[in-house]
């Protein structure tokens, strides 16, 4: 479904005149990136597996019954949508090459991880090897995640893959990404080691703390705290209602988890200190940021499933200040989403240069920056 915002607060169902109408699939992902480069947004639409009614299985455990996985079912390939300019998509899947593999996409997240001034997409496999597409900057894609580290974890195993976020959790001027997986698996934090190669870095930062015995699903690499590094907020709930019955290691509805960015590439799970935000138990799912309060720092709404979303307000006491800016693209689509380190993006204050890819779900933004103690006129 495709809904244009009319500017009124109302939103209209535009999928059948955008030409985006993908017939019936099981889809659980979706962004917009510009892959072209020529200032419109296009759309890339994630497919699950091949189910249909006649083909369902089910499976049970101790006499309960659950849901089948992926593995089930058949892979189904993705859609990649070029924007035509007229309120209208084509297409252009198999010609872009993101059609070439057929995967079990859950989440992605479009950025120019190798700051070659085009936008590449990472897109996760449920279950199966992860999918990442190098944008040769003409809007043609290799699917390099086997070659580039990000197709499994260190240890090569295959993961519930599930939710992905990017941003540069060290500073160190390259996007890193973070995804989370099943109950049993941990998270994976890949860093970007600034040649094509993504590291799995999870257990040196500790990064999947109080992970293991959820299915943990949205998450978001994103400062909470305003102190110019990134935190980890990571929405968890189990996918099999019935699990409290059989397994006391996890829960279907259990708090959301918060990992305090430390510096020197460590994190430290503080769920517990973070106050009556976190207590709410939920079986959650998808994740947004944004400053709603125009406060200066980042609210966090989740998707629950089968009950009411959840408004997370940030009542941080701001350390260092902030500067919320309105991206207004002269060439490229007013948003400024595909912007990234290799577009020149860059704020330095401080001697420290934070970036925040810009990213779709992202309309405003909040960028923390470190300018030490304020002075007076």
């Amino acid at each position: 479904m495709l809904y244009r915002n009319e500017g009124d607060g109302t939103f209209t169902d535009v999928t059948s005149a955008a030409t985006v109408g993908a017939g019936s699939l099981v889809g659980a992902g979706a962004c917009f990136l510009d892959a072209d480069g020529d200032g419109l947004l296009d759309l890339y639409v994630g497919n699950y597996v091949d189910f249909t009614y006649a083909n369902n299985v089910v499976h049970g455990t101790r006499g309960f019954k659950e849901y089948a996985g992926p593995r089930d079912y058949r892979p189904v390939p993705d859609f990649l949508f070029h924007n035509n300019g007229d309120g209208t998509f084509a297409d252009i899947s198999d010609v872009s090459g993101v059609n070439h593999a057929a995967g079990t996409s859950m989440g992605m997240v479009a950025a120019d991880y190798d700051r070659d001034g085009d936008t590449d997409i990472f897109v996760l496999n449920d279950v199966a090897g992860n999918f990442f597409f190098v944008n040769d900057g003409h809007g043609h894609f290799e699917e390099s995640g086997t070659f580039n580290g990000a197709a499994y974890n260190m240890y090569g195993d295959e993961l519930g893959s599930m939710g992905v976020d990017c941003g540069d959790y060290d500073n160190d001027g390259w996007l890193d990404f973070i995804m989370t997986s099943y109950q049993g698996e941990l998270p994976v934090l890949y860093h970007n080691l600034g040649n094509g190669q993504l590291e799995d870095i999870t257990m040196t930062a500790k990064a999947g703390a109080g992970a293991y015995p959820y299915v943990n699903w949205g998450v978001g690499l994103v400062d909470l705290d305003n102190d110019a590094d990134r935190d980890i907020f990571m929405a968890c709930g189990h996918l099999q209602d019935k699990i409290d019955l059989y397994d006391d290691s996890t829960g279907y509805e259990v708090r959301n988890l918060v990992l305090m960015n430390k510096g020197a590439g460590i994190f430290e799970n503080v769920s517990e200190q973070c106050g009556d935000g976190l207590a709410p138990k939920r079986s959650s799912r998808g994740t947004g940021f944004d400053d709603l309060d125009n406060d200066g720092d980042l609210d966090v709404v989740v998707v629950n499933s089968r009950r009411a979303p959840t408004i997370i307000k940030n009542v941080s006491t701001p350390t260092n200040h902030w500067l919320q800016i309105r991206l207004c693209g002269t060439k490229s689509n007013r948003d400024g989403i595909g912007a990234g380190p290799g577009h020149g993006r860059r704020l330095a204050f401080g001697g420290r240069s934070p970036w925040r890819a810009r990213l779709p779900k992202r309309l405003w933004f909040t960028l923390a920056v470190w300018i030490g103690p304020a002075r007076p006129c």
